[in-house]
């Protein structure tokens, strides 16, 4: 295709504003084994799961109804559900029993941000604080 298509182009036939678009990006990066349909199908290898330590307490409390808040507004960058796993591995390295983690960290996290929502002065003339007062769920959906 690559030549009939350079073959257009170079006799005239073909203007080059009218040339595909994966044609210069082919140019420019060719393949290293030119694609056939004669060729044989690469060896299905099957994918292997990459699994983190995290990611099973993360299920954990997914599993549980905890963790799915997020605040796109926060200036750390942290998630509920980074927080949740801090504390739970907290919690571990003291020894709480499994059973009582879940529970104990959710309970932990959410009393840290309640006492951070005291102490955190907002700014009545941010941009943010404005957004937030004329935000509208019910009326964003209507138009």
């Amino acid at each position: 295709m690559m030549l009939e298509t350079e073959s257009l182009l170079l006799r005239g036939a073909m203007k080059p504003d009218d040339r595909p678009l994966w044609f210069d990006v082919y140019r420019a990066f060719p393949p290293i084994v030119e694609p056939k349909f004669a060729r044989a199908k690469p060896e299905n290898k099957p994918i292997r799961q990459i699994l983190y330590k995290e990611d099973i307490i993360r299920a954990k409390f997914h599993g549980k109804g905890h963790g799915l808040s997020s605040n796109m507004l926060s200036l750390t960058g942290e998630t509920h559900t980074k927080k949740l796993i801090q504390k739970y591995e907290q919690l571990k390295s003291q020894g709480i029993p499994e059973e009582e983690l879940i529970d104990k960290c959710v309970v932990g996290v959410d009393s840290e941000r309640q006492e951070a929502s005291k102490t955190t002065v907002q700014n009545p003339d941010s941009v943010s604080s404005h957004v937030l007062a004329e935000a509208n769920l019910k009326s964003i959906f209507k138009e």
